[in-house]
């Protein structure tokens, strides 16, 4: 790995760091170290990365802004990646919005409301990447990034490029195969007065603020809403709001959500997810599907 970390640190285009903390990559602020943490910064650097991990058979795990992920305490194997520089770029057209997959969602939504362009508000305070978002089918308050994408390019292990247009709507599900690399995606918004949409984008903030545990450690819904019902409703009926494990609480605002208070380890989270799912089996019948992706832990 060492030969590989300064073969990579000689390239243009590439930052690289080894064993990296990923706790300081994640808005839950937890996680162990990636073994190899590699931030490629365009297309021409993405492409000999991705060549490097083909012959060298090196584990890949795809970061966007570690808003929705839970990694394990013992970190990453491999390769772990981050898009960054032209990656975060953002353009506007007409109605269409273009931006690149390591873009923040909120970058996206300012460069939308400048444009006086609508239907991008229900991201506001969403705090993963574009290419994040497509894996997940980000959404709130009725809106979701499908509803306003018509098109993603990805980019697979093997290097082949690929333009996705015919996008199926999912309910927090990829939007895109699995492993391909989102690099970039264009939205079709509509024009409309800019201080209506802003009014529109400043109220689902204040929502945001008054019904989740703003400003605290999380990384949004653990779980997704089953069919006809809210997981955070069911949580609440098992009594769970403030559960504790370690650093780990049940949100007193929202059961929904998982807080660290600084002091979690990602096995305390982990463990309150469990006890959640096992109380509301009990209790309901249902066992909840996650809305986070677990990373990390097969191996534990």
């Amino acid at each position: 790995m060492a030969d590989i970390v300064r073969s990579l640190q000689s390239l243009r285009g590439i930052d690289a760091q080894k064993d990296a903390p990923l706790a300081h990559h994640t808005t839950w602020k937890v996680g162990g170290p990636a073994e190899l943490l590699v931030h490629a910064n365009d297309v021409s650097s993405l492409g000999v990365l991705l060549e490097i991990i083909r012959e060298e058979e090196l584990p890949l795990f795809v970061l966007g802004n570690g808003s929705n992920v839970l990694v394990s305490d013992r970190g990453l194997e491999g390769v772990t990646m981050r898009l960054g520089g032209e990656f975060n770029s953002t353009s506007v057209n007409g109605e269409k919005l273009m931006a690149g997959g390591g873009a923040p969602l909120g970058l996206v939504v300012g460069k939308a409301l400048k444009a006086s362009l609508e239907g991008f508000e229900f991201a506001v305070g969403i705090p993963g990447t574009v290419g994040g978002s497509v894996m997940t089918n980000a959404g709130a308050f009725s809106g979701s990034i499908a509803g306003v994408i018509a098109e993603v390019e990805t980019v697979a292990l093997n290097g082949e490029k690929t333009r996705h247009s015919d996008i199926e709507d999912s309910y927090r599900s990829r939007l895109v195969p699995g492993n391909d690399i989102v690099t970039g995606a264009v939205f079709l918004l509509k024009s409309g007065p800019a201080g209506r949409i802003r009014e529109i984008a400043e109220s689902i903030m204040e929502r945001r603020k008054t019904t989740q545990p703003w400003g605290m450690a999380t990384a949004g819904s653990v779980f997704k809403n089953p069919p006809g019902d809210y997981a955070g409703r069911m949580i609440e009926e098992c009594g769970l709001k403030g559960k504790r494990m370690g650093g780990a609480r049940v949100s007193d605002t929202h059961a929904n959500f998982i807080t660290n208070d600084g002091t979690a380890k990602a096995s305390d989270i982990k463990s309150l997810i469990d006890m959640v799912r096992g109380e509301v089996k009990a209790r309901f019948g249902i066992e909840l599907e996650l809305e986070i992706q677990l990373v990390g832990f097969d191996k534990e």
